[in-house]
């Protein structure tokens, strides 16, 4: 049997799981679009599924996709996956003809489940499909294709299979801001372990509920909306998409205790009109703040306005959630938390040879319980192995362990600008520029320098109009004077990536220098653009 943290845990697969969870009987597991899907019917339904699945012909390792908005449907595929050891591998819906082709290839799916209004993107790239898979649709009919509650029509009887801790279970898609998304392939026991941790800095319970804002095609989506509840008996609430109208009033109808807004739906959050229901709420924890994604000035605000502590934490896909946090009891200011005992972590320098506590290196993870990262990027193994080079996985963040092993994160070694001799982290600009009040979000990129090296160009999001002086200006006030921005940009939206919905910082750099606001022309006199919209 696999010891966790010393412990023997009762499941270690997802079918196993699911199956000893269905003794709750009606309590709810997933409240989805107002629809709830209780611990007894996810056993017995995937239970249908799962034999449905047998019957066409799939069997132990291959993959089943979806390309679906969130639903109880996409639970009970996933289990019932889970059940027979086939993969399952969630697309993003915000995939386009040729973005849906590339995934759908990559993962070699023999069954496609989708929405029925995402299907003419199906068939738009039905044509660019290399092996294409047996399309299923969810919801409204489609001539010329099944309905996936044919697959409901399966014995209830749970499915004879051998499933193993460390047989795939899934397929996540991580990356896109600097090369095309990476097929993440993750093991029962990684989300075992996820949800053991996910227990552990929740503080959860059965009485519990979770108000999950991602999506099942994320990995925050699959652990706080789904495995972590499952793990720990709690129920799962999850809407179709983030509306900040809506979230409140979900919050109070619901009684849920735990949340996990990502930074921008704090800061839409943080923009409503005050109200009394602002702290009329059972919630007692937020989890899942991702270092880099937040300003430490907004998770103050949020946590002052709604008296709700906002948990930072270090994560990646490929380690699953929640690998280093912050913990109710124990909290270090201008950290993302510890270890506690999952993960070893190591700062180096380019070498990969460590470097003292307090200096800036790339972070390096390795797990203290095995098997509980990632198996492999599916089709590319060459990315494996730089990822595992030298036994430790390389993460390309840079941050610093301070003498108590706290976690001081950086920011990503791809978003370094090197400027006059200089390394700047993109990351500690765009901190300076989006604490200006008028500022909604910034990104930093490098562009070429007619010194040499680089330059740095802002690009801007601003809530009212803001002159591009005035925020370098800013800057310079507050950090050293080589890492303020040369040239402005203001834009409305930024362009984001397929996966994450990250700011895509590698389309900003292509797009060069362009026609922007200059600093340096501004102080030769030369006439440039001014203003923000």
């Amino acid at each position: 049997m696999i010891r966790i943290m010393g412990e023997t845990p009762h499941a270690t697969t997802l079918r196993d799981l699911v199956t000893m969870r269905a003794s709750l009987g009606g309590k709810p597991l997933l409240i989805c679009r107002d629809e709830t899907l209780t611990y007894a019917d996810a056993d017995r339904l995937s239970n249908r599924v799962a034999n449905a699945l047998l019957e066409r012909g799939l069997a132990k390792g291959d993959v089943v996709a979806t390309f679906m908005y969130n639903s109880l449907a996409q639970e009970i595929i996933w289990f019932a996956c889970a059940k027979i050891g086939a993969v399952y591998a969630a697309l993003n819906v915000s995939l386009a003809r040729d973005d849906l082709a590339y995934s759908l290839n990559d993962t070699g799916a023999k069954l496609l489940v989708a929405d029925d209004e995402l299907m003419d993107v199906c068939e738009a790239a039905a044509d660019r499909f290399s092996s294409p898979p047996e399309v299923m649709v969810h919801g409204a009919p489609r001539a010329g294709y099944a309905a996936w509650e044919e697959l409901l029509t399966g014995s209830e009887v749970l499915p004879d299979a051998q499933v193993g801790p460390t047989d795939p279970a899934a397929i996540v898609y991580t990356g896109g801001s600097t090369s095309m998304p990476k097929g993440v392939l993750v093991s029962h026991l990684y989300y075992i372990a996820a949800a053991i941790r996910y227990a552990e800095i929740a503080e959860a319970g059965p009485d519990d509920v979770h108000f999950a804002n991602s999506h099942f095609f994320h990995i925050g989506g699959q652990q706080f909306g789904v495995t972590g509840p499952l793990y720990t008996g709690m129920t799962g609430v999850m809407h179709k998409w983030f509306s900040a109208s809506r979230y409140w009033e979900t919050v109070h109808r619901h009684g849920a205790t735990i949340i996990d807004p990502l930074g921008t739906m704090m800061s839409v959050l943080l923009r409503r009109p005050e109200s009394g229901l602002d702290r009329s709420h059972r919630v007692k924890v937020g989890v899942g703040i991702a270092s880099g994604q937040v300003r430490r000035e907004l998770r103050d605000e949020f946590e002052a306005r709604f008296g709700i502590p906002m948990l930072e934490v270090y994560a990646m896909t490929e380690m699953g959630v929640l690998i280093c946090s912050e913990r109710l009891h124990d909290r270090k200011i201008g950290t993302c938390g510890r270890p506690h005992g999952w993960t070893e972590l190591l700062v180096v320098d380019a070498d990969d040879n460590p470097v003292p506590a307090g200096t800036t290196g790339q972070l390096l993870l390795r797990p203290k319980v095995p098997n509980t990262y990632m198996i492999e990027y599916i089709n590319k193994p060459e990315a494996t192995l730089s990822a595992w080079r030298n036994l430790w996985y390389h993460s390309g963040d840079l941050g610093w362990l301070d003498e108590d092993g706290y976690v001081h994160f950086v920011g990503r070694e791809a978003h370094w600008i090197r400027r006059r001799g200089e390394n700047v982290s993109a990351f500690e600009v765009e901190k300076a520029i989006t604490a200006h009040e008028g500022v909604v979000d910034c990104a930093c990129v490098g562009v070429p320098s007619d010194l040499g090296e680089e330059d740095i160009k802002a690009y801007v999001q601003v809530s009212a109009p803001v002159e591009p002086g005035t925020l370098v200006a800013w800057c310079r006030e507050r950090i050293a004077y080589f890492k303020a921005p040369r040239y402005v940009e203001f834009v409305d939206e930024f362009p984001r990536t397929m996966t994450k919905n990250e700011i895509a910082r590698h389309e900003l750099r292509e797009r060069g220098i362009g026609s922007c606001w200059d600093a340096e022309a501004e102080r030769a006199g030369q006439p440039a653009p001014a203003s923000s919209n």
